[in-house]
């Protein structure tokens, strides 16, 4: 963000930091500037007050703030509608982390598996028939496919017949006593 000189004069002379504003121009107009105009400094570029607009409506940046984007400056609600994706699931622009998969863009929170709605940013994802799903749910749906169930321990197929217990199945050897470790089928 820029500063704002006050109505000063800068002069010549061989002081550190002082300039001759007959030899600086505006950046956006190409102007001279009056001795006692307010100059907006910007990483070193010099504007006009009026000048320092955004670079797709022409009006004041609010509060100064503003984002650059190949050396112009936006405000930034143009910089979003111009330039930020828009998140697949909920509409609303991305700023800051982008996930990009399925042929979309998505908040890192919004991406989610369409079975558990567990993020999968961070865990990664399988496509299964145009949906997002987290490796677990992926292998629930590969196993109900073939007509198997799939081990809520080692979360692989169960090939023979599973163990239920409190309504969810095991491979056999995975229920074990957990005192002595002894298999209890």
């Amino acid at each position: 963000m820029g500063e704002i000189f006050g109505n000063r004069s800068p002069t010549a002379g061989a002081m550190p930091g002082v300039m001759n504003l007959d030899s600086v121009a505006c950046a956006r107009c190409d102007d001279g500037f009056e001795p006692k105009a307010k100059i907006v400094n910007s990483n070193g570029e010099l504007f006009h007050s009026s000048c320092f607009v955004c670079a797709q409506c022409f009006r004041p940046f609010p509060e100064g703030v503003f984002y650059e984007f190949e050396g112009r400056k936006y405000c930034e609600h143009d910089f979003h509608v111009l330039f930020a994706p828009c998140c697949s699931k909920c509409g609303e622009f991305i700023i800051g982390r982008v996930i990009k998969a399925m042929q979309s863009t998505w908040h890192p929170e919004c991406f989610c598996c369409e079975m558990c709605h567990k993020e999968l940013a961070d865990l990664g994802f399988i496509k299964n028939q145009g949906r997002a799903l987290c490796h677990e749910c992926n292998a629930k749906v590969k196993a109900a496919g073939m007509g198997k169930y799939m081990c809520q321990k080692c979360h692989s197929i169960i090939d023979g017949e599973p163990l239920r217990f409190r309504g969810e199945v095991y491979h056999p050897y995975h229920f074990n006593c957990t005192g002595c470790s002894q298999e209890l089928t």
